[in-house]
């Protein structure tokens, strides 16, 4: 291997997921999601008879205030470092998900005998199937995401994440590789679960519906929200639509420091888990003044010791404190971030 290959082969894995259209950080995603913002940002100015000015949405899109923050650029490292090796770490030690499937298929099979070989069309079994496995993606991630808001030791490694100041894409990225772990874990059990009990109640020969190896409906959500949802752009579901779908300003919310949004808005793509929770906040119309950040860092949240090793120092802590004193402790999230600034874009 020259001396080139060797500089290069560690981007190798950052390139195939920036170029991968499924991926919920491709390129592709990443314009669909420009497109949406400009797009919504010049029909808002259109409703409130102004002009549509190019030069005022790139403006708005892409705010220096923004892309120049410490936050920004410790973002773009994260996402980096995270490329390169986050791959290589889960490959290995995330629980397979087809494995719990066929156990779960197995077992109820075992327990109530073999399930009647379903008689509805493939198009309506597949459906079925695609249906299920969505549904079990978004319940996992609502599931692990609810616990890591409330269960302290968790939470300090879910904090790195909410250490943004300014939400841009790359905010994805800025999550510590144990609370991803946990993630993949978590998602691969809960697939599994459901997806062992659609296998038994369809039958093996359902298949999802996918689109470049992913769920049609996974990737409807990674090309409609899930890169908007990490910005400032303020896209609002309100209504009955706000109930049942996340939308971008739905996460902002979530991202708050505002101590009346905390541990609010939960889901990933629908927010009918938090509506049934009572965890579900809907967004105004108009954009509110938001500030993001946590406070109780004991280093810079942009560095590596704050972004690296202390979220995992400060959760085996928590979770010795935990077992030592089992009483319920709660969770206190209160911000020091700066004065609310206004988050308003400028069309």
């Amino acid at each position: 291997m020259t001396i080139i290959e060797t500089l290069v082969s560690p981007l190798r894995p950052a390139a195939a997921t920036l170029l991968q259209p499924a991926s919920i950080s491709s390129i592709y995603s990443l314009g669909a999601a420009l497109m949406i913002a400009f797009a919504w940002l010049a029909l808002r100015r259109r409703r409130r008879g102004r002009p549509v000015v190019v030069k005022a949405l790139v403006r708005a899109i892409f705010s220096r205030r923004v892309l120049l923050h410490r936050s920004t650029f410790a973002d773009l490292a994260y996402c980096v470092i995270g490329l390169a090796t986050l791959g290589a770490i889960i490959g290995w030690a995330v629980v397979s998900t087809s494995w719990i499937s066929d156990g779960v298929a197995a077992f109820l099979t075992r327990c109530l005998g073999p399930h009647p070989e379903p008689h509805a069309p493939d198009f309506v079994l597949n459906g079925a199937r695609t249906l299920a496995l969505f549904l079990a993606y978004d319940l996992g991630f609502f599931i692990d995401h609810t616990l890591k808001h409330r269960i302290p030791a968790l939470w300090e490694l879910h904090k790195a994440h909410h250490s943004a100041e300014v939400l841009t894409p790359l905010v994805n990225f800025r999550v510590h590789p144990l609370d991803s772990l946990i993630l993949a874990n978590n998602l691969a059990l809960i697939i599994g679960l459901i997806g062992g009990a659609a296998q038994y109640a369809l039958g093996r020969q359902a298949v999802s519906f996918t689109l470049f190896d992913q769920n049609v409906l996974m990737l409807l959500y990674i090309y409609l929200t899930a890169q908007l949802q990490h910005s400032e752009i303020w896209i609002p579901f309100t209504g009955v639509w706000g109930r049942v779908f996340m939308s971008p300003a739905h996460h902002q919310l979530h991202h708050s420091a505002d101590p009346a949004h905390f541990n609010c808005n939960l889901g990933a793509s629908l927010a009918i888990w938090d509506w049934l929770a009572g965890s579900l906040r809907m967004p105004p119309s108009e954009p509110p003044r938001l500030a993001f950040g946590v406070s109780g860092h004991a280093h810079d949240p942009h560095c590596v010791m704050g972004l690296v090793v202390d979220p995992a120092v400060n959760a085996v802590r928590a979770l010795i404190a935990s077992l030592s004193s089992p009483a319920d402790r709660g969770l206190d999230r209160e911000s020091t971030a700066a004065p609310p600034r206004d988050s308003r874009s400028a069309v």
